[in-house]
């Protein structure tokens, strides 16, 4: 299928490819680093200076037949087949530790044998998944930024067996993918996971008149509701405010029982390194729902 690589995206960029919503999607996504040539080279992120640079190319837009605004987009993560292309580095004035490692550098981490080789020397568990996941904002695509619509939420579960549920605000959606890892933690603190090219197979389907707020991942053990800000604190309220909506709406609980629930079994995940529109989640044990009478998003 065609692909394009793109850094300025917007509800009026031509559709790279069409779908039937219900059908599967096989898609090449370069790493945020395969375009760069020298990590030396690359302004600070954020700034003007680094608008336009090739950083995180995105793949898409691709229109899903039937999707409309106030419809939920459902893309079930199904495979990541990561090439062997792996890097990490230091980006220039970025990371929580910006001022003591502020001389960018880059460092190869293949992939290969089941492994991410740091330094080509220290093996480390693959966990491939999609730093952005996102359907068309309303008013275009911003590289590197989250928001309602998913975008460059950095969240270390979206990934493989995962299922993704955002909002439409477009005609199509208008899918993107882009910034895949071999690899990724949460908090990100340098700035970097494994920057790794991908092949990605998702099946895309469309829950008609379910307007979802945000983004949510689905795993099987998990249902993880994502939230974004302008700060760490920002972020962590906006996640822990829908979190309690969606326990209190989808459960027999009260808003004031699913707010203490949470704060015994809610896991706070941090998800973006520090940027101007910050994102986290929190992690919902599936079980603790199921007992609380959840039987699932509708």
């Amino acid at each position: 299928m065609a692909e394009s690589y793109l850094f300025s995206v917007k509800p009026d960029t031509p559709p790279t490819a069409r779908i039937a919503a219900g059908g599967e999607i096989s898609i090449d996504v370069l790493g945020s680093l395969a375009e760069v040539e020298d990590v030396r080279n690359v302004p600070t992120p954020f700034t003007p200076a680094c608008e336009g640079h090739p950083l995180s190319p995105v793949a898409g837009p691709i229109f899903v037949e039937g999707a409309g605004p106030g419809d939920a987009l459902i893309v079930d993560l199904l495979e990541i087949t990561l090439h062997s292309d792996g890097v990490t580095g230091i980006l220039k004035n970025f990371g929580v530790l910006a001022k003591e490692f502020s001389e960018p550098r880059s460092l190869a981490c293949p992939v290969r044998d089941g492994q991410a080789w740091f330094g080509g020397r220290i093996p480390i568990p693959l966990y491939p998944n999609l730093g952005t996941l996102s359907t068309m904002p309303p008013e275009g695509y911003e590289p590197s930024y989250a928001g309602r619509y998913g975008g460059d939420f950095d969240q270390r579960d979206a990934g493989v067996g995962s299922r993704v549920h955002l909002p439409v605000f477009h005609p199509g959606a208008l899918l993107l993918f882009a910034d895949p890892h071999a690899v990724i933690s949460d908090g990100i603190i340098s700035g970097l996971g494994v920057e790794c090219s991908a092949t990605v197979r998702a099946r895309v389907d469309v829950q008609k008149g379910r307007d979802v707020e945000r983004p949510i991942i689905e795993r099987e053990d998990s249902i993880q509701i994502l939230g974004t800000g302008p700060t760490v604190e920002a972020a962590t309220e906006d996640a822990s405010n829908a979190a309690v909506n969606f326990v209190s709406a989808h459960t027999d609980l009260a808003r004031d029982e699913a707010y203490m629930l949470l704060g015994i079994v809610g896991e706070l995940r941090v998800g973006t390194s520090p940027r101007p529109i910050m994102a986290a989640r929190l992690v919902i044990p599936r079980e603790t729902l199921n007992a609380a009478g959840y039987t699932g998003m509708h």
